[in-house]
């Protein structure tokens, strides 16, 4: 008994080091997946809210969340189901060209193809939303969006979907004073 008191603060610090040691390991991970992931370019639709509890941030939607044009298994989807949404390069922006409820492969992948986890919200017309990209924040006292941003995002082969940063006329923003 006398041994667990004398060493009882070591080994509550040695796994308050090992919890550490595991979230930085996670982060890293989680990072260089996102490194090794797609850069693309999605056409944005923004709402600019002001929050006094959260701060300043953009809500945006998305073409290729609108999905009427394209085709869709006969099985349907329902919603809140988790799917993935297929995009192709189509010049300027990444757009949708098919929707399944499975990731694609390296080959599709090696045809230029690469596919966003999404969840269904509205079965017809058929709509989904990202999770991971329906809100960016800005820097505090930035204001609001001048335009229609481009929206510049990672994709990882797993689906996962990362916001890297908006531009407007192709240039990052917001913009430096002596950018505009």
């Amino acid at each position: 008994m006398a041994w667990v008191r004398e060493h009882r603060h070591p080994s509550i610090f040695a796994l308050l080091v090992a919890i550490q040691v595991v979230l930085i390991v996670a982060m890293v991970i989680r990072e260089e997946r996102f490194q090794r992931g797609t850069n693309i370019v999605l056409e944005a639709q923004p709402v600019d809210p002001r929050d006094p509890l959260r701060g300043d941030f953009v809500i945006l939607g998305y073409r290729a969340q609108n999905l009427d044009g394209v085709a869709v298994p006969q099985s349907g989807f329902i919603e809140r189901e988790d799917v993935y949404v297929v995009l192709a390069d189509r010049g300027r922006y990444w757009e949708a060209v098919g929707i399944r409820s499975d990731n694609i492969d390296s080959a599709e992948r090696d045809e230029g193809l690469l596919a966003i986890r999404a969840r269904v919200v509205n079965e017809s017309p058929l709509r989904v939303e990202f999770p991971d990209l329906g809100e960016y924040f800005l820097e505090q006292g930035t204001g609001r969006l001048p335009d229609t941003p481009d929206v510049h995002v990672s994709v990882s082969e797993d689906g996962t979907a990362r916001i890297l940063y908006l531009a407007i006329d192709g240039q990052r923003w917001p913009f430096d004073v002596g950018d505009r």
